[in-house]
């Protein structure tokens, strides 16, 4: 049999993760049971990750980044200014749509970490809100910087409503109209807040 090198096996630790938790819940998604849906000793799994917490952020990092957008150029094309901020929401839901189980995996670590490891909550909120901030800042976002952040925080809130939607109703298309209408809504205030400041 061939060896499966450390980063394989951390692969097939994460998926098995993203199966289990999404079946069982983070309290329900033992080690042993992670390990069991990866086929693998439990052992590795401690070799790999040592701490169900280490995993549980690994997991959450790797969700993440799949659902990062990057830096639209809609700006330079002469679309609107709020266009970032509809591709960052619409790709966002796109990828909830897409990948149910893998979304309903980064709610329950979010409400899990909430509820066991503030700190840890703390940092998954920040991926968001710092990779958020620093891509609608480069794609020339019509607002002061010192308003992105509250901006972003809406957008999580939004997106996170949705995603939750999406988990209780498994309706698809009705999820993506109901981005398309969070979109008008944020480009409204982008629109009310270019004007005030005019």
């Amino acid at each position: 049999m061939a060896r499966i090198s450390a980063a394989e096996r951390r692969e097939q630790f994460l998926e098995a993760a993203v199966t289990v938790i999404a079946r069982d819940g983070v309290d329900g998604a033992t080690t042993r049971k992670i390990a069991d849906e990866a086929r693998s000793p439990l052992a590795t799994l401690h070799y790999c990750f040592q701490t169900k917490e280490n995993l549980l952020f690994a997991l959450y990092e790797q969700l993440f980044s799949e659902i990062r957008v990057e830096a639209p150029t809609a700006l330079a094309t002469g679309a609107s200014a709020a266009q970032p901020v509809e591709d960052l929401m619409t790709e966002t839901m796109r990828w909830v749509v897409d990948h149910p189980v893998r979304a309903r995996a980064t709610i329950e670590i979010t409400l899990w970490a909430e509820r066991n490891d503030p700190g840890m909550a703390g940092r998954l909120y920040a991926l968001f809100l710092e990779a958020w901030s620093e891509l609608l800042l480069r794609a020339g976002i019509p607002l002061p910087a010192e308003a992105v952040e509250t901006f972003v925080r809406l957008l999580i809130a939004m997106a996170d409503g949705l995603t939750l939607q999406m988990i209780a109703e498994q309706d698809a298309e009705r999820t993506m109209r109901d981005t398309a209408t969070a979109c008008r809504v944020l480009k409204a205030y982008l629109e009310g807040s270019s004007s005030k400041a005019a």
